[in-house]
């Protein structure tokens, strides 16, 4: 019975439909396609079937409107809202976040830190739960829930379905900055007062990672998947990589000019390409987490008076959200420069902007407008407050070509133009005014290299410029080519020479003739900072030895690494620790004494950063040593299985040997040994050797090893595992 209604019901829509568009047959086919395939909800459509289930677009998202009381589904690919569910009284009118991830679609109340869930498949809104105060942050990523009190410093995992806390809640210094999910579940917080990355996952705190100083201006982006870690406060990028390598990144000096709050990062990019803005000084940089390589534009110098917030990339653009214009500026990453500005709103507002399943969406929650970009850039206009059927009765004419939707179109040629035959008085020859001289060259985008810096430039508007050369550039870096023609394919300026340990600004000037036919220059504006040089590949065939000096690690140098290259040489194991700024191809490291197996990881690093890592795994057994046996006159010295001289496994004996010497393996402690005459000669260190050919332990004493015999003697004897 329910079925067939159900049926009744989907075959009343698709009659509507086409009622609807009988005179537009296209578009009421590509209706009813999005009826039969997206499956939009009975609720929309108005279908009174209590028992319907709601199947949303697999390409859309949840956009709050918290003063109509709603939250509603968009879908995407047809700009259309095809669901809505209504709020908690207690909840309307309050600033509104939506957290979704897949089939997880929660609702937190910023205002009183009270949080829902919506069941997608009934369009209703359930487990309204108090789980902290205002601002309370909620994450939602890889199949995981979690609750992070900024103030307190509080972070807590969630039940996504339940919403009911799940194991233990773990304490960080507050305040803590905006969290993420990497693609393995873990949750990263910022934690700036110990310049840490905060890492929680299943239950349970996981060791922090270093990412800056005490106090540092800390910010978060999870790109493809892996954590990175801003620090506006030393211009530095930290990316955190699934096999727990570090790639560090050293960026241009105009970050440290960031704000109270920071440089400007996304929450999360779907690629490994990461923006980042600084509003104080209208520049956008993009890094690039796979590589270390970061190029940097600068904007016009107006944005710097606007409000915005953190850039978002898809496909080849970047949309930076302005707050004060109610619009999103587009950043071609192509063509490396700023093109027109997209209207969310039209008005100052606060946007909402993000990426989800390869569209972009922006909208002011408190406005019935949104918009949806796809990644070539197409925009499509959503009405939020709609509720009528996908494709409803208002239907634009569609606009042909040369003109409007009137054919009003341009000129074709079909008017007369003049001839000598044309009887028309002509109008009197006029002499023309002095041309303008060019504007600026704008939009410098400077991308460093290796050894090279190149410098991309926006030709001039007006005039008649009559060529571009780039200006300061110091004494010894060379310039190619010397200067750029007026009709040029590329406008761009390669930078080849310099230091990689300084940063290097460049400006364009444009020329032309004056007034007087003389040459005449305007300069644009300062680029941003560059340096000639990119973060060193990873270096290759990492190999440990043990040597009686310690363990010698050795590699091959890094790709791309050029003077001045040094490596960061990390060790694990029964001893771990780290050494940086090594300046050849191998290290031998001293504190490694003791037999065991070791994981040794080799970074390489210039003034650009640190690129990625190589690492190997040894089993390391220190050399055999030569010592002499001592205080065995006319006695025996009995060699055991185990250290412990209590024991009934004797392998050896060594009978008044006092001056023969032996071969000595290693030191470990054992079995505390009780000498029955002489307390000096109690005690618990052996030694591992080798004699007539058994291998065992025999008491510290009776071997003469450098030092006190009841303290390791350290390199070149190690210790036993």
């Amino acid at each position: 019975m329910g079925r067939a209604a159900g049926h009744a019901g989907q075959g009343g829509v698709r009659g509507t439909v086409r009622a609807l568009f009988r005179r537009d047959r296209v578009t009421g086919q590509i209706a009813i396609g999005l009826v039969g395939v997206l499956g939009v909800t009975a609720l929309v459509y108005g279908v009174g079937v209590a028992s319907a289930r709601y199947d949303l677009a697999d390409v859309g998202a949840w956009l709050a409107a918290p003063a109509k009381g709603l939250v509603v589904h968009a879908n995407g690919p047809a700009a259309k809202v095809d669901g809505k569910a209504a709020l908690p009284a207690a909840m309307r009118g309050h600033r509104i976040q939506v957290v979704q991830d897949g089939s997880t679609v929660l609702i937190v109340d910023l205002d009183t830190g009270v949080v829902s869930r919506i069941d997608p498949s009934q369009l209703k809104v359930e487990q309204n739960r108090r789980l902290g105060a205002a601002g309370l942050q909620v994450l939602a990523g890889a199949g995981r829930a979690y609750t992070v009190d900024s103030v307190k410093g509080t972070i807590q995992q969630l039940d996504p379905y339940t919403l009911a806390a799940w194991g233990s809640p773990a304490q960080v210094t507050p305040p803590l900055g905006q969290a993420g999910i990497d693609a393995r579940g873990t949750l990263w917080v910022p934690a700036p007062q110990h310049g840490q990355l905060a890492a929680f996952r299943d239950g349970a705190a996981r060791p922090p990672v270093a990412v800056g100083r005490p106090g540092a201006r800390l910010a978060l982006a999870i790109a493809a998947g892996e954590a990175v870690a801003v620090d506006s406060t030393a211009a530095t990028a930290t990316v955190i990589k699934e096999s727990g390598a570090h790639l560090t990144v050293t960026l241009p000096s105009t970050v440290r000019a960031a704000g109270r709050g920071g440089v400007l990062v996304p929450a999360r990019t779907e690629g490994r390409t990461v923006p980042l803005f600084v509003p104080e000084r209208a520049s956008l940089m993009l890094l690039d987490t796979a590589t270390g390589r970061v190029s940097s534009s600068s904007g016009a110098t107006s944005m710097a008076r606007h409000r915005f917030r953190a850039p978002q990339i898809l496909g080849s653009k970047v949309y930076l959200p302005d707050e004060t214009a109610g619009a999103l500026w587009v950043y071609d990453t192509v063509a490396q420069r700023f093109e027109r500005t997209i209207s969310v709103t039209g008005r100052p507002s606060t946007l909402e902007v993000f990426v989800k399943d390869g569209l972009l969406w922006a909208h002011d929650p408190r406005d019935h407008r949104a918009i949806v970009l796809d990644g070539r850039g197409a925009v499509k206009r959503v009405e939020k407050y709609d509720d009528r059927v996908p494709g409803g009765p208002n239907r634009r004419p569609l606009p042909r070509p040369g003109g409007g939707a009137g054919g009003g179109g341009a000129d074709q040629g079909g008017g007369r133009g003049g001839s000598e035959s044309d009887p028309r008085p002509r109008p009197p020859v006029r002499t023309p005014a002095p041309q303008e001289p060019p504007l600026a060259p704008g939009g410098l985008t400077v991308t460093p290299g290796a050894g090279t810096m190149r410098v991309d430039f926006q030709p001039s508007v007006g005039g008649t410029p009559t060529g571009y050369v780039l200006k300061d550039v110091p004494a010894g870096p060379a310039v190619s080519p010397p200067s750029v023609g007026p009709g040029a394919g590329a406008y761009t300026f390669t930078v080849t020479g310099g230091e990689c340990s300084r940063e290097y600004r460049f400006r364009v000037a444009v020329r032309y003739r004056d007034a007087q036919g003389r040459t005449a220059e305007r300069v644009s504006a300062p680029s941003d900072p560059v340096r000639p040089c990119v973060p060193p590949g990873a270096p290759s065939g990492v190999r440990g030895t043990a040597t009686a000096s310690g363990a010698r690690v050795a590699w091959s140098p890094a790709a791309g690494a050029e003077p001045g290259t040094t490596y960061r040489v990390a060790w694990s194991g029964p001893v771990s620790g780290s050494r940086t700024g090594v300046a050849g191809t191998s290290v031998t490291l001293g504190q490694i004494g003791i037999n065991g197996r070791y994981t040794f990881t080799v970074t390489a690093a210039n003034e650009a950063g640190a690129g990625n890592a190589a690492s190997a795994a040894e089993q390391l057994t220190g050399p055999n040593r030569s010592y002499k046996v001592e205080r065995n006159g006319n006695s025996n010295a009995y060699i055991h299985k185990t250290a412990n001289s209590n024991a009934d496994d004797r392998v050896a004996t060594m009978h008044d040997n006092n001056g023969e010497s032996v071969t000595v393996h290693c030191q470990t402690k054992g079995v505390p040994y009780t000498h029955p005459r002489d307390k000096n000669l109690s005690g618990d260190m052996y030694v591992k050797m080798t004699y007539g050919g058994a291998t065992g332990y025999i008491i510290g004493y009776l071997i003469n090893t450098p030092g006190d015999w009841k303290a390791y003697a350290g390199l070149p004897l190690w210790r036993c595992k």
